[in-house]
């Protein structure tokens, strides 16, 4: 009951994080440490172009994010708009013809997606992809994105070109063979045509009609474009392997600047498996210790069940009620009258954890001498300290201090290399222990 009402509080104070007023006062500030401001003091995530620049001077008492975000911009030709728990803030003037869009995947996290789709206005935000395209081309992004949005691996093409007339070039005085150093003026200039877009797999037979018509398709290991604008076409061909390419292609009339990058998205079992930080579902332990105790354990995300030899032999099993806290119970083999209920918790903050233990055994051939001083009297509980490294995508280090209501302090250190873990115990009785597990 704690734990939903806790849960209640943070829903409650998320829906109405938006409506928090706050004093506001910034004095010959960048703009951009001004919106990061801004995003710690309402937190609330704020995503803005890394190329705008100039100060803020405003002193606002008592008012709103989105009022502050309107009175802030107003100045530097930029807006903003809400989706869902994110602000975007992006320029009327260059953006008003692309509309953020959000995607929630269902089978691949947020960052797996936008990784393979670097050349685009991708973003990850928690568990959302948000884009930026034009309201006509989102139904065709949803499809494409549905694509990349599966359980297989797959290559995956995204794909951004610009188009730059001679007498541009000419009239805004830019170095012809300099284009690809100036592709950040690119997505602000007006005289400048641009398409982006992405597709999957090997066999590609893609058109794309607009102001630079594209179209792709595979044979023979070579990936072959052809883009048109105006009244010339041009063509570019490379290798349909992993990697990123960029070129100027030259027409009669103007200079495209072609950026294509090929990267392929792991299957999801195969992203599972090379991130440290994932857990799997299913877990199979044993420990062992120097007084000849041990347990024999195997668990999946919502219920386990283990054997237990302290003194006497216990069978268990305890299930997760929500997040970190499980409820449990074990079994005395040899008197099955006699029962400990077993509770257990963890707070996690970033790689620091908090674990809280307790237990109370229970007769049942005596239940009348059940009551509140019975549990004060039999109530065990600890409190345990601990922390999780990651050195690399590999190899994960964790360890924990954890003391109980008779002082007897104990650590726990272990490393976890993918799927395989061996940990060592220690505690203030001299009693040490081994523990292997295996995950999938």
């Amino acid at each position: 009951m704690r734990k939903i009402i806790i849960i209640f509080a943070i829903m409650l104070m998320f829906i109405s994080g938006f409506s928090i007023k706050k004093d506001v006062i910034f004095q010959d500030t960048d703009i951009r440490d001004a919106l990061s401001q801004l995003s710690m003091m309402y937190d609330v995530p704020i995503i803005f172009p890394n190329d705008i620049s100039g100060n803020v001077n405003i002193i606002l008492y008592d008012v709103s994010i989105e009022t502050a975000l309107k009175l802030i911009l107003s100045p530097f030709d930029l807006s903003f708009e809400r989706l869902d728990d994110v602000i975007v803030i992006f320029s009327e003037s260059s953006f008003s013809y692309f509309v953020p869009h959000v995607y929630k995947p269902k089978n691949r996290s947020a960052e797996a997606i936008v990784s393979v789709l670097e050349k685009l206005p991708v973003y990850a935000v928690g568990d959302n992809v948000i884009v930026y395209c034009p309201d006509s081309l989102w139904p065709e992004y949803l499809e494409r994105l549905k694509e990349v949005d599966v359980k297989e691996s797959n290559l995956v093409v995204s794909y951004v070109v610009y188009y730059i007339k001679d007498t541009d070039l000419k009239k805004y005085n830019l170095d012809p063979n300099k284009l690809l150093d100036l592709l950040p003026v690119f997505e602000r200039a007006r005289y400048v045509l641009s398409t982006n877009g992405f597709f999957v797999g090997k066999e590609v037979k893609l058109k794309v009609n607009g102001d630079i018509s594209l179209v792709a398709e595979s044979n023979f290991g070579k990936l072959k474009f052809s883009f048109k604008t105006y009244r010339e076409t041009v063509s570019y061909e490379i290798p349909f392997s992993k990697g990123s390419y960029k070129n100027i292609l030259y027409g009669s009339f103007g200079r495209f600047v072609v950026l294509i990058n090929i990267d392929e998205i792991k299957s999801v079992s195969q992203e599972r498996k090379a991130d440290i930080n994932y857990v799997p579902d299913k877990l199979v332990g044993v420990k062992y210790y120097s007084s000849n105790d041990f347990e024999i354990y195997i668990n999946d995300k919502n219920i386990g069940a283990f054997i237990l030899k302290q003194e006497n032999i216990f069978i268990g099993a305890n299930l997760n009620l929500i997040d970190n806290f499980s409820l449990g119970v074990m079994v005395e083999l040899e008197n099955a009258t006699n029962l400990i209920i077993i509770a257990e918790d963890k707070y996690y903050f970033d790689q620091v954890f908090i674990k809280l233990k307790g237990s109370f055994p229970i007769d049942l051939s005596n239940l009348s001498n059940f009551d509140g001083q019975y549990i004060v009297d039999n109530l065990k509980f600890g409190l345990g300290i601990g922390t999780s490294y990651a050195i690399n995508r590999n190899i994960l280090l964790n360890g924990m201090i954890f003391v109980n209501n008779d002082l007897l302090v104990s650590g726990e250190i272990g490393v976890r290399y993918l799927n395989y873990g061996i940990g060592l115990y220690l505690d203030s009785l001299l009693k040490f222990g081994l523990t292997l597990e295996f995950r999938w």
